[in-house]
């Protein structure tokens, strides 16, 4: 008689042990690690007391006044913003009022006068240069002058040589 109390407190033991590597009881437990979830965390940021007191709230749909307009702040960087009655009647050259006023509308006044021998220069520059350079990265065979017979040699170089 004895010996069924023993075997009780057994197989509760065992069914306690087994049970303990079940992920819900741990959590029922109280045994799991919960890790703060990082995207609940925030900040607040501190009120801001402004200095002035008399400020107005803006208007509903107005512009905002204390910015300018992005495509007038640009064109007054890039070109001089004056008059271009202004800037036609100070134009050199043989020019019609009409043909300096096209010219003052399109800042012409702006370019460059070195602007074409700057395009030459380059434009030598790159007639000059060794095509041998760019046949050798892109590994094209290189131009092999004619032989006796008329024929070209092939010249090695080339990615599919080596099959």
């Amino acid at each position: 008689m004895r010996s069924r109390p023993i075997l009780n407190v057994a197989i509760l033991g065992a069914a306690v042990i087994a049970l303990a590597g079940c992920d819900s009881l741990r959590e029922e437990a109280g045994l799991s690690k919960q890790s703060p979830d990082e995207f609940a965390v925030t900040t607040k940021a501190p009120l801001i007391i402004p200095p002035d007191f008399n400020l107005r709230p803006p208007s509903p749909g107005a512009a905002p006044l204390n910015q300018t307009d992005p495509t007038s702040s640009a064109e007054l960087a890039m070109f001089n913003s004056a008059d271009p009655a202004t800037v036609a009647a100070e134009m050199p050259g043989n020019y019609s009022a009409s043909e300096k006023m096209l010219l003052a509308n399109a800042k012409a006044q702006n370019a460059d006068p070195t602007v074409r021998a700057q395009l030459q220069s380059d434009q030598r520059n790159m007639q000059g240069a060794d095509p041998s350079f760019t046949d050798r990265i892109l590994g094209s065979p290189a131009k092999a002058a004619p032989n006796a017979k008329g024929a070209t040699e092939k010249s090695s170089g080339g990615w599919f040589d080596w099959f």
